[in-house]
């Protein structure tokens, strides 16, 4: 008996060093990620911005300027320029454009140092500059680290000013204040690492108590999965915020400029902006899947709320769902909205949307179907998968998760040329009607 007490704790030991390096090595790697992902996203900001900058610069000034022009009015207006965009944006501390001449990297326009009085002069050569900004005379770039000096903590940014025949004639120079994002990523490691404490001691707990204590381990591990999902919850928060602003620069800068080239690079940023949004949306909707207990729906009434979702105006739309209840993940609503929207999206000629079941065996089928241009033979499965990129890759990804959790599949079955046709098969025990 001994020796077996004594073995077991062995275990429960081993078991205990086991699960807490396997945490802690988990733990840190997230902590990594999330914070090189704060610092990708920071990067990514500042060369937008910096490019945005260039964007409404003259090249043709840079080359005009040579030492001793400080007090020309070319000078002077660029010089202004660059003092009106750092005041626009708070977190811009330092703007100043550089060009290059020979082998070697001399200021034009320096808009201040802040506690520094005066101003760089014209060919004002600068120290070792870094391979980043080196790049940025090629393309928009930003430094991979932060940098830490008398002035304080920044990330610097580089965009390409080109002239009026398009070539090169320097670069403008991006020093935007890091210490918020700093603050964010001591903020997100503080936290991470707090919950790793919570987390290696509700495992310790429940590994020496499993037996006798299955539901208070089940409902440690329960809070500690709320708690990651809260963190996510602020991390989206944070990125959708940082998308909002991004879409006010955006809107704001198309409206200060006519540049057809211009015009369409912002037009490329909005549509990425757009995508990053779904993207987001995506992972809230993947998060709350499976939260929740599935529960007894009426198909009339969801298809219906969905369908009231979206502007059906031109197209003729029948439910075909009475009295038919199933057993699904609360999501539900989210599968039907998909499929309309799938069908007005991609249906190109659909003038009809219908909805109707029928019995195969003993299990139900719903079906969706439209008289639209369908799907192509070779994509029917596709169109179901993660990496099915036709839009984002996502909505029918989720729509095939959502079912799932309660054992329902879904197929498309539609004759190209004319039409889609979803069918879903609810199992046995998955359906019942009413009335």
């Amino acid at each position: 008996m001994e020796d077996n007490i004594r073995y077991a704790r062995i275990l429960t030991i081993l078991f205990i060093i086991f699960i807490v390096c396997i945490t802690l090595s988990s733990f840190l790697y997230i902590d990594l990620v999330a914070k090189n992902a704060l610092k990708e996203s920071a990067r990514e900001n500042l060369i937008e911005s910096a490019a945005l900058i260039a964007n409404q610069l003259q090249g043709d000034d840079i080359l005009r300027l040579q030492p001793g022009d400080e007090s020309t009015q070319t000078f002077i207006s660029l010089r202004d320029t660059l003092n009106a965009i750092r005041r626009s944006d708070a977190r811009i501390k330092y703007l100043y454009i550089l060009r290059q001449n020979g082998n070697g990297i001399e200021f034009v326009v320096d808009a201040g140092r802040g506690t520094r009085s005066g101003y760089v002069p014209i060919g004002f050569a600068a120290v070792s500059p870094s391979t980043d900004l080196l790049n940025g005379f090629s393309e928009p770039s930003a430094g991979n680290e932060f940098v830490t000096d008398e002035w304080g903590t920044t990330i610097s940014g580089y965009a390409p000013v080109l002239d009026s025949r398009g070539n090169v004639a320097g670069l403008v120079g991006v020093d935007m204040d890091a210490q918020e994002v700093k603050k964010r990523m001591e903020y997100i490691s503080t936290n991470f690492y707090a919950l790793l404490i919570i987390i290696l001691t509700l495992l310790v707990c429940g590994a020496i108590i499993f037996d006798i204590r299955r539901t208070r381990v089940e409902t440690m591990i329960h809070r500690a999965n709320s708690k990651l999902n809260l963190l996510n919850s602020i991390i989206r928060h944070d990125i959708t915020n940082t998308l909002t602003v991004l879409i006010g620069y955006e809107e704001m800068t198309e409206e200060l400029t006519t540049e057809p080239e211009v015009r369409k690079n912002l037009s490329i940023v909005s549509g990425q902006i757009q995508k990053i949004n779904r993207q987001i949306a995506f992972t809230r909707d993947y998060q709350n899947l499976g939260m929740t207990m599935p529960e007894w729906q009426n198909v009339e009434e969801i298809v219906s709320k969905a369908a009231s979702e979206l502007d059906m105006t031109t197209v003729q739309f029948t439910a075909g769902f009475s009295n038919l209840n199933v057993y699904a993940d609360p999501l539900l609503e989210r599968v039907f909205l998909t499929l309309l929207q799938n069908s007005l999206e991609h249906g190109e000629t659909v003038t009809q949307i219908r909805g109707s079941y029928r019995m195969s065996g003993r299990s139900l089928i719903l079906v969706l179907e439209d008289n639209g241009r369908g799907v192509p033979e070779k994509q029917k499965n596709a169109i179901f998968k993660r990496k099915y990129y036709k839009n984002t890759g996502l909505g029918l990804f989720l729509v095939r998760e959502i079912l799932s959790m309660t054992n329902i599949s879904i197929s498309e079955t539609g004759v190209p040329g004319k039409g889609a046709r979803f069918e879903i098969s609810v199992p046995k025990r998955g359906y019942r009607f009413t009335g």
